[in-house]
Parts: structure tokens; sequence; C-alpha cells
């Protein structure tokens, strides 16, 4: 194939050129491939590329697959200029690739033609007309043994009004049932029932109650706009429009430059949108951003709810649970859409219409001055870049956003809404969940969080001169030499030198730096850098020694640092699907290697604790959180300067009429001669 920009997105012709490639090494064979993406190129080769003193590394697939009706998962890394296989990996039968939506539609009905989920329906003599909806869900682990890849069917009921129950937004999470099956993913076989303990104290279900429990009605909980009573009439449109067009330009190897930045706009199926190669004003800023990974523990200790722990992007994907953005609906205003390619389990490419949505929005005032004296004021408004992502993971959706903005700060903004992960409840029992509420007669919402980890791969002015540091605010010592009023307080520097964590401390105002301390700021005589802002957050709660521990190696600690390399890009491990923890990013930073210049990459933890309300119920407002990458050192004045003053005969905003008192009341204060 033609050489291509190594920091190119997935393209069509790549996934059945890789397939393709596949299939020929084992002829006869029927092949499910899991998944097709571009390998992540070599850093120094890719740094000598973008330097001009070097080619572009070799373009390259890796391609996850099994042979059908065979355990064992293979990984091959194959070449794209002559179709060689460059690596090849037999991962054995315990190494499990993410799980599609072929996989999940195939799974509903297989459980639904098995005779003893059918025979657990008959139990419960639900009422006629009822429909059972199955909610597959990865297995998670029992122990730290390895078990045959299944699945965990959660069961629920289809709304039981006849006219919501045919609405396509029709809301079975209002039903939970009292039974799940699990599914052996090789034979694609029901293999168990679980019944569900109903009550608070009930740790493993009390299968002789359970044999004679009778279906408990509780009613639809609609969030579709056409099965509510009644809509807000008040709520009047808002218009936003660029009258000269957009300020941004994208070229066709996906390079997006606006207000003085510039970047590739990379996507993948596993971390959905990938910033690579960020400079602003032609200085470099960052390699690489993304999402690396993200768990979602539940603090529900019963048997089987003890196991639910998702990994939503080494599980599922951004990529491959992306929505098809709407004009009008999921972006609002001058829209640049991008859609992006992944395969199917043929091998055949894929297209994710409308994957990314690209758009300018105001970010209120970005700064201003009035002086009193002379009564100007100056003032200018905040301008951002939004590229936006949506993933639908089973019940849950996450609004994923990389925000550039004139005041040369990037942020990271991740919104959480969908529906609550339900579980039954007996409307005849204890009702006091410790670890959960009820939000419905028969319906509970279990406490759980969102642990989010960023992989930031700096680049501070230099590919191979950056240092990490942190910084802590401190009271100086009183004494009457250094301060005689006990009022000093100042900045004290540390910086990482080796692998390994670091926690936040708000007591001590502690942030994480990226610096390159060659390059010297000609203001403060301090290296030119970018910290982490990002709040401390708590930490997973699941003991030490647990296996929701074991398996999330990010999840302990606000920050984790290695050393760089393409082959450690995901904290819980490559494949997480009951993985059971040891080759992710705590077991990484045990190595205590040293940190070189430029080879340090710093992985950032922050999290939701969710502790549902019933405000949350049926479907939940947006969760909003906020990661920002700011500017410390880098420029010797405020980077917005040149920003133009904010105008009404640029804005044209429209005032609305005052009251006729309120008129009243101005006319008579400027008649009483008052300025």
């Amino acid at each position: 194939m033609a050489i291509r920009n190594p920091f190119l997105s997935l393209q069509p012709d790549e996934v059945q050129y890789t397939s393709d490639a596949v299939r020929a090494k084992h002829p006869g064979k029927s092949i499910i491939f899991r998944t097709i993406g571009i390998k992540e190129p070599s850093k120094s080769e890719s740094v000598a590329f973008l330097q001009q003193q070097g080619e572009a590394p070799a373009r390259r697939t890796y391609v996850c697959y099994q042979i059908k009706g065979e355990p064992t998962v293979f990984e091959e890394i194959v070449d794209l200029t002559n179709g060689n296989t460059f690596q090849s990996r037999n991962l054995g039968g315990t190494c499990y690739p993410p799980a599609t939506n072929v996989d999940m539609h195939r799974l509903e009905s297989i459980v639904m033609n098995d005779s003893r989920v059918q025979a657990e329906i008959a139990r419960l003599k639900l009422p006629e007309g009822a429909v059972v909806q199955p909610e597959p869900w990865p297995y998670g682990v029992d122990s730290s043994t390895p078990e045959r890849r299944q699945y965990q069917v959660w069961m629920f009921l289809k709304s039981l009004d006849p006219k919501a129950q045919e609405h396509p937004s029709s809301n079975h999470f209002a039903h939970p049932l009292d039974f799940s099956a699990v599914v052996d993913d090789l034979t694609m076989q029901v293999v168990r029932i679980d019944r569900l303990p109903m009550n608070p104290n009930e740790l493993v279900c009390d299968e002789k109650t359970a044999a004679e429990r009778p279906w408990q009605p509780n009613p639809d909980a609609e969030y579709a706009s056409e099965l509510q009573p009644k809509l807000r009439d008040d709520l009047k449109p808002i218009h936003i429009t660029q009258p000269e067009g957009v300020s941004f330009k994208v070229s066709d190897d996906e390079v997006v430059e606006w207000q003085k930045w510039r970047f590739h706009l990379d996507f993948n199926w596993r971390e959905g949108v990938v910033i690579r190669n960020v400079t602003y004003d032609g200085r470099p800023v960052f390699y690489r951003l993304s999402l690396a990974e993200m768990t979602v523990p539940y603090g529900d200790p019963r048997d089987p709810y003890h196991r639910k722990s998702a990994y939503d992007l080494g599980e599922g994907g951004v990529g491959a649970t992306s929505n098809n953005l709407q004009l009008g609906c999921d972006c609002l205003g001058a829209i640049r859409y991008f859609d992006r390619w992944t395969n199917d389990h043929e091998g055949k490419p894929v297209m994710l219409e409308n994957a990314i949505c690209m758009h300018e929005v105001d970010g209120g005032i970005g700064w201003k001055h009035s002086n009193y004296r002379t009564g100007r004021a100056e003032v200018t408004r905040s301008r951002e870049l939004v590229i936006q992502t949506i993933m639908t993971i089973s019940n849950y959706e996450y609004i994923l956003q990389w925000v550039f903005d004139t005041a040369a700060n990037i942020h990271y903004e991740a919104r959480a809404t969908g529906i609550m992960s339900l579980v039954p409840a007996d409307q005849n029992g204890d009702q006091d969940y410790h670890y959960g509420i009820m939000v419905s007669p028969g319906v509970m919402a279990p406490i759980h969080q969102h642990i989010f980890c960023l992989r930031l791969d700096p680049a501070i002015d230099s590919y191979n001169e950056g240092a990490i540091v942190y910084e802590d605010v401190k009271r100086v010592n009183w004494t009457k030499e250094t301060d005689p009023y006990g009022v000093a307080f100042g900045v004290f520097q540390n910086q990482i030198e080796k692998e390994s964590y670091l926690d936040l401390d708000p007591s001590l105002n502690r942030v994480v730096k990226m610096i390159n301390p060659k390059r010297k700021n000609k203001a403060s005589n301090k290296p030119t850098g970018y910290k982490v802002m990002v709040a401390p957050t708590q930490l997973q709660l699941a003991e030490v020694g647990s296996m929701h521990h074991k398996r999330a190696e990010f999840a302990d600690h606000h920050f984790y640092f290695t050393k760089g390399t393409e082959n450690e890009l995901f904290p819980a491990g490559d494949f997480p699907w009951q993985g059971v923890g040891g080759d992710g990013l705590r077991t990484w930073a045990s190595r205590e290697g040293a940190i070189g210049a430029g080879e340090g990459v710093v992985w950032c933890t922050f999290a939701f604790t969710h502790v549902p309300r019933p405000e949350d119920w049926p479907v939940m407002p947006c969760e909003v959180f906020r990661v920002g990458l700011k500017p410390v050192n880098f420029f010797e004045k405020n980077p917005a300067l040149d920003v133009p003053p904010s105008k009404q005969g640029v804005n044209q905003s429209v005032e609305i009429t005052r009251s006729q008192k309120e008129n009243d009341l101005r006319k008579g204060h400027c008649c009483n001669g008052h300025t």
C-alpha cells in the first residue's frame, strides 16, 4: 500500500487488507475478527519524522482474532507496505478481546431460546403481553484463577403500557427481573441461571425461597419525550450562528488548525479520539493525549453483583460504541463531522458515521478589567474548540470532549448520563440499602464509581528534553529571622525521577507539572511548562487485595508516572475482560525505572463516586467533570491579549425590553441629577 501519514486514523482499505492477510494464513478456516486498528508507531521514529530527520515509521495494523469454535485468541501486527506479519502472538485461551454489538444482539437471541431461561420466565407468571429483554454484561471475576470467557446477562421486562412498549426508547430498565443467565462465549450456550438476592443482607440468594418467589408488579418509568405527560412550553429557542464561517481548518491528513493550535485528530475503536502532535504557535506542547481507560466498580457485595466492574474502553471501546452524532441535537452551531472506520466479525470495514463532531463555542468572558477612574472597560470573550464523541455502553452514555481555548489551555471534559444499572428488590422486604437507594418500587440503584484515566505524553518545547515535577504550597517556618509576622508561604518543587505514583493533597495545593528544564521563561526565569489542574477526587473504594483492586491498576492513586513506550497504552492491561491484574499501570510503575529527559508519561486518574438519588431516575442529568492542562511559564504574558475585544457590533446581542416600572425609575434617577 502507499505510504501514509503515521498518525492517520484507520482507513477502510487497511481493514480489508489486514483481514485478507490473516485469512491467507488460515485457508479454509472461519475467522472471527474481534478488533483491527493501527498499531501505535514508535515514538522515536515518529519524532524523527516530525522533525524531518527521518522517514515516516512503517504503518502497521494490529488484528485480534479467533478461529470460530476455538478458544485461542491470536494477535498479529501486519505491515501495510507488504502484507507481511511483523509480529505474531498466540494469546492462549485466557486473554479475551472486547465484545461487539454483534455479540450482544446474538446473545439476546440465544438467551431467549434457552429452556432454562424460559422456565424462569414461566415461574414468574408474567402478565399477558409482557416482553422480556435480556441485557448482556461482561462477566467479571471471582478470583485470580482464570476462567472461560463468559457473559452475565441481566433480565428485564419491557414497558407494560402497550404504547410505551412499542416506542423505540421504551425503558426496560424500570423492570429488573429476579434472575440472570450466564452464557459461555465459546459454545454460545446458557451454562447457569443465577437467581438474584432481593434483600439487603441476602449475600447469597436463598434458592428455596427464590423458587417460590412471585413477580412483583411495579410502574413503568419512561424518559422519551413523547411518553411524558406534558412538556414545557415556555422554553424559547437559542440559535448559534457563525455568519462568516468557522475559524478552523482541517486537512486531508486529519490535521486541525485553530487559533495558533495545530494537532492531528486521530481515532480508534478503543480510546476514541486521540490528539497527536499538539503545537501552539509552532511550539510543541504534547506528543499524544488520550483517555486510556475507565472502570465502573459497584459497591453491592451480594453474589453475583460482587463481580460488577465494567471496563468500558477495553471491554467495549469508545470508538466501537460511538454514537452517530446528529445536527442540532448532540452538537449545536456550525459543525464539522468526521466519519471513522472499524471492522465487523468478517473483517470488512464498517463506517462509524459522524463519530466525532467539532465546533466552536463561546466560553464566556475570557478576561476583563475596568479602569474605575476613567470608566473604560476592556473585555474579551473566550472561544473554545470542542471535539466531542459520545459512547453508549449498555445503559450508560459518556459525552467525552477535548477542548482547546484561546488562552492556550486544553481541557478534558467527561459527562456521564444515561440510565443507572438497576437491580430487583423485594417490595415487601427491608428497603434500607446502605450500598444503594430505591428509585421505584422494587427497583434499587447500587452505589458505584466511574473512574477515568488520562494518558498524557508531554512534549514541552521539545520531544526529548522534558521532565515531570510536582509542587506543594507550604507555610514557611515561622521564625523571627525569616517570617516575623507569621504570614509567609511558598512553593516547593520535587522532580519525578523514577516510575512511581503520587496522590493529590488539597492541604498542600499539590499540582503536577510537565516542564522543559532547558527552556526558560524570559520574564520569570522558570522552565516552560504545563500543569495538570484536576480535583483530588475519591479513588477506588474496593479493599486492597480484592479483585476490583487487583484489576483496576490505575484506580488507587491520582497520578502514576512511567517511562513511555508504544506498548504500554492501557492502564488496566490490553485485555481487561475477565482479566485478573498484573499487567497494567501499577505493575509498570513498580519497576521504579529511571525516567530520563523526554521519557516520562503522566497518567491522571479522576472519578465520580455516584451515590444514586431519585433525581437520577429514569434518566440521569449530566454529571460533569473537567480536567485542565494549563500553561505555566510557557508565555511571558497572557496569551489571549491579542484576542479581539468583545463588541456589540460583532456580537449583535439583543436587549430585552425593560418593564415600565424600571424605565420610570431610571428616568427619575437621571432627572434628579445623578450620574
